[in-house]
């Protein structure tokens, strides 16, 4: 079958080059200059196992199972040997520790609770060490490109695929994260989503932190993180990231931040909430203060809405019409499954129209 796969993120090009190696003739369109140039290339890298989600056993399940096949798929990738920990505020949390203990416990999370110099005690009542690893995106960029060209994926770059398309193509998969509703002409097929303009700052930090990364949950906290293999980590922080914010059909993105959006690592920059993550993260690390601000990249966020109370992270493969699969997730390990769901879909229409 002819196919057409729109959006060249992580899960478009996944999707893009399982479907080719199915037998299928597939193009993959990507409005951008190059694949992996929005929210696939611009987010916090974590390798997730389910840890981040203490009140959502649903999306600790699809990471559990999500992992090992992402980790096949790519495993040039994968960043290993990074001291992982977690650690659970005495205040403001929405899990206790010993929540956090019966939800480990719960899952089979392996868990080591230990003390960590670079966290100051007085605020943290839980300090695990877990095993987990992070992704390196300049490697899993190159991996991409690799697998679509031994993949004879014919990619169609700057080019804006609408959903008139699907008259030229036997099934048209749409995987375009934040731009969903931008695919499709008619207002019916939209769907409300939740929009996050999001900082993610670059920092170079003491030796100190070599090699570690910590995440502080769960409530308004943050994380820092090594950015791939550059030496250099990255900041997060559940309030300060978040520029703007909104529900809706698409992004509402004010005029200032249009030049800074998905344009990668900028320095010197005009808006920067960076002081705000700094003082944020140092009652809880105070070696943070630090951190040198190498610049930030700014990115949209999209998450399905009203979840909160969960903070639930679902992937959602779905048959649109007799043309069109639409695939949205908002983490990275879950692409190789979703892909391979979306090649299950197409087959069975396969051996069903064969009969």
């Amino acid at each position: 079958m002819k196919i057409a796969v729109v959006g060249g993120g992580i899960f478009g090009v996944t999707a893009a080059v399982k479907l080719a190696g199915a037998g299928h003739s597939v193009d993959l369109f990507e409005k951008g200059a190059d694949i992996m140039g929005a929210a696939s290339g611009l987010n916090q890298f974590r390798l997730h196992r389910g840890y981040h989600y203490p009140r959502s056993d649903d999306t600790v399940a699809s990471l559990l199972e999500a992992e090992p096949e992402f980790k096949k798929e790519y495993p040039e990738a994968v960043v290993e040997g990074v001291e992982q920990y977690y650690c659970i505020a005495k205040g403001k949390t929405l899990t206790t520790a010993e929540q956090y203990a019966a939800f480990l416990k719960k899952h089979g999370l392996h868990a080591e609770e230990v003390s960590l110099d670079l966290i100051n005690k007085d605020k943290i009542a839980l300090t695990i060490k877990v095993k987990e690893n992070l992704i390196d995106p300049h490697a899993l960029k190159e991996a991409c490109w690799r697998k679509l060209r031994a993949a004879s994926v014919r990619v169609r770059l700057n080019t804006e695929a609408k959903s008139d398309i699907t008259k030229d193509y036997d099934f048209v998969v749409v995987a375009t994260y934040a731009a969903m509703n931008a695919f499709f002409h008619e207002p019916a097929q939209h769907k409300k989503y939740q929009f996050e303009l999001c900082e993610k700052p670059v920092v170079r930090l003491p030796q100190t932190f070599n090699n570690k990364s910590i995440v502080v949950m769960d409530g308004p906290f943050m994380c820092v993180d090594p950015y791939g293999r550059t030496g250099n980590f990255l900041l997060g922080n559940v309030v300060h990231a978040i520029h703007q914010s909104n529900v809706g059909k698409h992004p509402i993105i004010d005029e200032e931040f249009r030049p800074l959006l998905h344009n990668g690592v900028i320095k010197n920059l005009p808006i920067t909430n960076f002081d705000k993550f700094i003082e944020s993260a140092a009652e809880f690390i105070p070696a943070i203060r630090e951190a040198e601000h190498v610049g930030s990249f700014f990115t949209i966020r999209t998450v399905l809405p009203y979840l909160e109370s969960t903070d639930a992270r679902p992937t959602v493969v779905q048959r649109v019409d007799d043309k069109i699969i639409t695939m949205f997730s908002g983490k990275i390990p879950n692409c190789v499954n979703a892909a391979n769901e979306v090649v299950r879909i197409i087959g069975n229409e396969v051996r069903i129209t064969s009969k």
